[in-house]
């Protein structure tokens, strides 16, 4: 019954995206709006089911004959963390949905690729099989493309150029990391590669390095980010908040089966994790200050958030037997990131709705006198930033744990600067959420005076609402979700308990710290820096960084034109080495077919003889002295013998004569077998070499 729930879990958005596709299409929006939404919260049902299933056990489907090796599908602790907020967030951002996108153009379009990209997402974290999660994972690219684009504006072709290139680019590198890991140990399931990977050596660096490219570009792990900042405003904001929620967890699940499995507490590996993750928390905060698009910043925002995810992952592999607290705190993370991030971003969908602007110099003091959009947006900011209860400050004081323990684990200057990045880079956060939520909810503006309740309706508050509520409740109750989490660390070798005291004094006084710091980097920097006065004497914020050295322009669209050029001038001097090789040996078939080919005139001589002189067939012994006897005949004979040799040497045939009566004389059968070995002959070449 629970591997016919786990399959139920996987079709049900898939075909539920035909069905709603044919509703919308004979103009019965509501009937699908409806459908969407019952689909979606089927699926979290059935996935809230099988929880006590995968307490007890391991729910395990496999079905030979699919995707070639077979579709092995597998639920435990660790997918189902993944594959339960996925859910839960699909279906409260449908429910957001059906309101927000109201007088968008092309919403039958968006359902169905909104609910094929859901289907696909929980394909990725439950394959068992790594080519089945490489397919899952293309297919989200692909569906989750058309999110992106949805506007069909030249910001939203732009944005979906970059996000499907990288995506695509990202998804060659991850399957020819994929080809490496199964030519050299023979297996594609992913729990038989600790042991598959132990002897491998120095190549496991190679395919590594490739899976994690593939990954790191869905995470957003630095440099392979561009897409984010760009992606994020362009798509409607229900599709920004599950790519920002979900989707990029796709990589760090990915990243996290690496690390865990493949490369399995791999020091080295760990550390450029660890590196990775600390590069991507203080740069995508570091950026989100200059922003003035809310969407940019909470872009930006979420790359500097899967950092903290990465540096648990990372600091995993490197604490080995003191590794439970950074599995815990990157777990949980994983979960409280998918929660104030989908907040925030209903809560700006909500502002855009109204007044379909999110630059803060265009809105500022909207939100002042708007209560109820001012909680949530406070709830979300206060998560965000790590404020004693509410959900991030508990994820965020583990890891801290976590990196705590490395440094007394490994004395020196490297886990200092690790923690100071950690310690600044949280400081940030406070700086440009204190920039958005001052602007919008705190500065007085006339223009926008008014509740404007007649655009809030409930299909956009209450699912706000209930996040709002999980966000505070994890935040006042953390070990509820704790041992919940017991299970899920279970995946990576480790079986027990974490006792953790998340409110105690050094806790509290470390988060004090950074808020403080945060209030002065926001009152000192933001303000004082980036806040400009216009001609009127107005306050509007500026963004020197869009002068700065830019990646995408000045590393990655450079490199892909000088590559297409070098490629295309390899391929043209091939092309002319190959028209070259064709007219030499045309020429030289030509030639050929024009040889002259004379028959064996010995051979005719004998035939000609034996039939006019009328003797018997030759044997052997006579066939060897055939030419003195010929020599010696009489003047009657020799006249004769001149006959035939005339008569021999009109036969004379050319190359193609001789080919084409050969090809007469041979039959259907051989010549098909032929043919079939040529072919063979030719392939085992190609394998060979």
């Amino acid at each position: 019954m629970n591997k016919i729930i786990l399959m139920t879990i996987l079709l049900l958005p898939m075909i539920g995206s035909i069905i709603g596709y044919v509703l919308g299409w004979k103009s019965r929006e509501k009937y699908r709006d409806l459908f969407n939404i019952t689909m979606t919260g089927l699926v979290f049902l059935l996935v809230t089911y099988l929880y006590k299933a995968v307490g007890h056990g391991t729910i395990e489907v496999f079905i030979p004959d699919i995707m070639v090796t077979g579709l092995y599908l597998k639920l435990d602790m660790f997918r189902y963390i993944f594959v339960w907020i996925t859910c839960f967030v699909w279906f409260l951002t449908t429910i957001y949905s059906t309101q927000y996108l109201i007088k968008y153009k092309n919403r039958n379009r968006y359902y169905a690729f909104f609910m094929l990209t859901l289907g696909s997402t929980i394909g990725v974290f439950l394959s068992e099989n790594i080519l089945n999660l490489f397919t899952f994972f293309e297919i989200m690219s692909f569906t989750s493309y058309a999110l992106v684009i949805h506007d069909e504006d030249q910001y939203a072709h732009d944005a979906g150029q970059i996000y499907i290139g990288m995506a695509i680019g990202g998804g060659l590198i991850l399957l020819l990391g994929i080809f490496l890991l199964f030519d050299y140990t023979g297996t594609l399931n992913i729990s038989e590669y600790p042991l598959k990977m132990v002897e491998m050596g120095g190549l496991k660096y190679l395919i590594s390095t490739l899976l994690l490219i593939g990954f790191g570009i869905k995470a957003s792990m630095v440099p392979l980010h561009v897409w984010m900042p760009k992606a994020h405003p362009a798509a409607p904001a229900p599709a920004s908040a599950v790519l920002s929620g979900i989707l990029i967890k796709t990589g760090i699940f990915g990243i996290m089966i690496l690390s865990g499995y493949i490369m399995k507490d791999d020091l080295v590996f760990s550390m450029i994790l660890l590196v990775g993750g600390l590069t991507n928390m203080l740069l995508g905060s570091f950026l989100a200050m200059f922003q003035r698009n809310i969407k940019r910043i909470l872009a930006y925002s979420s790359m500097s958030h899967a950092g903290y995810i990465l540096v648990g992952v990372g600091l995993m592999g490197i604490l080995t037997e003191h590794k439970a607290v950074a599995i815990y705190g990157a777990l949980y993370h994983v979960l409280n990131h998918a929660l104030f991030k989908v907040l925030l971003f209903m809560g700006a969908g909500i502002i855009y709705m109204i007044l379909h602007e999110l630059s803060i110099n265009e809105i500022k003091g909207f939100g002042r006198n708007k209560t109820l959009l001012k909680i949530i947006f406070l709830v979300g900011v206060l998560a965000v930033a790590g404020m004693p209860g509410f959900n991030g400050f508990i994820s965020k004081t583990l890891l801290h744990e976590a990196l705590t323990e490395a440094r007394h684990q490994y004395p020196g200057i490297g886990f200092i600067i690790a923690e100071i990045v950690f310690t600044l880079s949280s400081a940030f956060s406070w700086a440009y959420l204190l920039k958005i939520f001052v602007a919008v909810f705190i500065e007085k503006n006339e223009k926008y005076y008014g509740q404007h309740k007649r655009h809030i309706r409930a299909e956009t508050v209450v699912p706000a609402l209930v996040i709002s509520t999980m966000v505070i409740w994890i935040g006042i109750r953390p070990l509820t979700v704790l041992h919940i989490l017991d299970g899920a660390v279970e995946a990576f070798g480790y079986y027990g308990h974490v006792e953790a005291h998340f409110y105690t004094i050094g806790n509290l006084k470390a988060t004090g710290f950074t808020m403080l710091l945060g209030i002065i980097v926001y009152l000192g920097f933001v303000r004082n820096v980036l806040r400009r006065k216009d001609a009127n004497g107005e306050g509007l914020y500026v963004n020197p960084a869009l002068n700065w050295f830019n990646l995408e322009n000045h590393v990655y669209i450079p490199l892909g034109v000088y590559l297409f050029e070098l490629i295309s001038e390899m391929f043209h001097f091939i092309d002319q080495g190959m028209i070259r090789l064709v007219k030499a040996t045309s020429g030289w078939l030509v030639a050929l077919q024009h040889i002259e080919i004379r028959p064996n005139r010995f051979q005719q001589l004998k035939k000609k003889l034996e039939a006019g002189i009328g003797r018997k067939p030759l044997g052997p012994i006579e066939e060897i002295h055939l030419v003195k006897e010929t020599a010696e005949l009489s003047l009657k004979t020799k006249s004769y013998v001149q006959e035939v040799v005339h008569d021999i040497g009109e036969e004379i045939y050319s190359l193609s004569d001789v080919v084409q009566r050969v090809g007469r004389n041979m039959n259907t059968l051989m010549f098909s077998v032929l043919s079939f070995a040529v072919i063979l002959a030719i392939a085992l070449v190609v394998m060979v070499y």
